[in-house]
């Protein structure tokens, strides 16, 4: 297996396997932000072309990355707004119906949640045996469902969803496919036109390996004229980039996923640092992440096995991802091997009764056997 961990920073004594937690800076990226914070150290050396070229940047990588046109890409602070999006854009009423299930992240929770004060139904779907099944979605969908509202991987089991298969349900009823791909997007190849997803909102801090407090949001071309606006960027008036034109009353948007841009857009500590973090991952490819990251769970899942741990449905054909969680004989007993764990600079997450594991390329099998080793029951 070939080594990145050179690439990274150096995490010893620790063996950090919390990739889903946050993912750290390859160097490049490192680099780059040292570079970004001398911009604002000598300010004059800051041109007006960078606030619009570096948010194109970055925006072509998220792009490139997902299978998306760039004009479908809208840069966020994080999965939150990307979902809010939909959630404020769609004008939701009372009479229109929403799905969700209790295993999304709090941001794909409680935003809808949050539209029952206006009358909309939210119906949540409790998973089955550890994972939402098309059955109990189809269950729930009716001529009024105008959105369901899933995530690909699951923060704390790690499943991953077909996409296609739960995107076909809603769409069958005219409602859209809302998704938070934060624990998949990096890690696993993705091409969002080949797939029935509307709206993709994602976090970067994770798998994308970039700064906290950055993200995106893919808004397919063809949900822009159904979403309401209800805060102007100015950066997406059409002519912005000749500030001193810029109109005075009469103006016209641009068509694309730019304008539901966060403000300051083109925060440039941030963005340099997402942008070579981006640029690293195309370097590497998402195959090579997932190819990578795959062969160290499995050597995980077997030696759990042996070790008698039960292991989350990720372990599941066709539902895997590059997350996965096990636990003990009992939730006390769980949390005292993390802690034990933690006590031997083994950094993974304790989610919901189960440990969480999740490796990257600076991971290697000695990280695994390490793991497996502290695991071992006495």
């Amino acid at each position: 297996m070939h080594s990145y961990r050179h690439e990274f920073a150096d995490f010893s004594p620790e063996v950090f396997l919390d990739c889903a937690y946050q993912g750290p800076f390859p160097k490049v990226t490192v680099a780059r932000i040292h570079q970004a914070i001398e911009l604002k150290s000598h300010p004059h050396r800051l041109k007006a072309s960078e606030y619009f070229r570096l948010p194109g940047s970055v925006r072509a990588r998220v792009a490139q990355l997902t299978g998306a046109d760039a004009s479908e890409i809208a840069i966020t602070s994080s999965a939150m707004q990307g979902i809010g999006i939909a959630a404020a854009g769609l004008q939701l009423r009372a009479g229109d119906e929403v799905v969700v299930a209790s295993s999304n992240f709090p941001s794909n929770l409680f935003t809808w949640l949050h539209l029952r004060r206006k009358g909309v139904a939210v119906k949540v779907i409790h998973p089955s045996e550890g994972k939402v099944t098309p059955g109990q979605v189809a269950a729930e969908l009716t001529r009024h469902t105008r959105v369901l509202a899933l995530d690909w991987v699951d923060y704390s089991t790690g499943a991953r969803i077909d996409l296609a298969s739960f995107g076909a349900l809603v769409h069958d009823r005219g409602g859209i496919f809302v998704v938070d791909g934060t624990q998949g997007v990096g890690a696993i190849e993705l091409n969002l036109h080949e797939l029935p997803v509307d709206v993709m909102a994602c976090a970067a801090y994770k798998w994308l390996l970039g700064p906290y407090g950055t993200g995106f949001a893919y808004v397919a071309r063809t949900l822009l004229n159904k979403l309401d606006i209800s805060v102007i960027n100015w950066y997406s008036v059409e002519g912005a980039e000749d500030f001193d034109s810029l109109p005075k009353e009469d103006f016209r948007l641009i068509h694309d996923a730019r304008v539901f841009d966060a403000g300051e857009t083109a925060s440039f500590i941030n963005l340099h640092g997402l942008d070579a973090s981006l640029e690293y991952l195309q370097a590497v490819t998402v195959r090579t992440v997932n190819g990578h990251c795959r062969r160290l769970l499995d050597q995980l899942a077997e030696g759990l096995r042996d070790h008698g741990y039960a292991l989350s449905t990720a372990s599941m054909p066709g539902h895997e991802s590059t997350i996965l969680c096990f636990y003990a004989s009992t939730p006390e007993a769980t949390a005292n091997l993390h802690q034990k764990l933690s006590a031997n600079h083994i950094a993974v997450s304790l989610r919901h009764g189960m440990i969480r594991v999740s490796p990257h390329l600076y991971n290697d099998e000695a990280d695994i056997e390490r793991l497996l080793e502290i695991a071992r029951p006495a």
